[in-house]
């Protein structure tokens, strides 16, 4: 009885223990017919899906929020990131420009432009910078309004891999879904 009692007391701290960001893999079928991989994030109310890169690995940092897709290469990586309790607008293109070149210190914008999503259009910039003497790295870092914050998607790569993984990460942002989760009904 005595243990039965501590483990009903101690219920409500695992419950806090516990984060409410949280991503599992699953399939999706196409209109089209066949089938495609998806990661299914979940972050307080809402559902998130992500189509992962194919042949991409996939590490989840619940902690952080955020998601980091490296590919077989080793010298691109895609990192999305969810930032909760932000404005559900996003700041002016120019602070966002300002955010995005402090992040990526050294940096030079080569170009900014509307970012199609499947859920909301954000906003993208691309950058370029210098991280060792003949060492050139590219970066694209798009920036997606949520209804209670944000996603950021953050391509990182080697000068010769951008072009072909900026078209890795625009496939990932069209294919970014957001809803409500439903409630289970007994």
């Amino acid at each position: 009885m005595k243990s039965l009692l501590i483990l009903f007391l101690s219920l409500p701290l695992c419950a806090l223990a516990q984060t409410d960001f949280y991503a599992y893999p699953g399939t999706e079928n196409l209109v089209e017919g066949g089938w495609v991989d998806k990661l299914t994030v979940v972050s307080g109310n809402l559902q998130f899906n992500i189509r992962p890169p194919k042949g991409w690995r996939r590490e989840v940092d619940e902690i952080g929020h955020k998601i980091l897709f490296t590919a077989p290469s080793s010298r691109s990586a895609i990192t999305v990131q969810f930032t909760p309790n932000a404005p559900a607008a996003l700041p002016s293109r120019d602070t966002l420009r300002k955010q995005a070149l402090l992040d990526h210190p050294g940096a030079g914008l080569l170009q900014s432009a509307v970012c199609p999503t499947g859920y909301r259009p954000g906003v993208l910039f691309d950058l370029v910078y210098m991280p060792a003497p003949r060492l050139i790295q590219k970066v694209r870092h798009a920036f997606v309004p949520l209804p209670s914050g944000r996603a950021e998607f953050v391509l990182s790569a080697s000068d010769d891999e951008f072009q072909k993984n900026s078209i890795v990460i625009m496939g990932m942002l069209r294919a970014f879904r957001a809803a409500p989760i439903q409630p289970k009904h007994p």
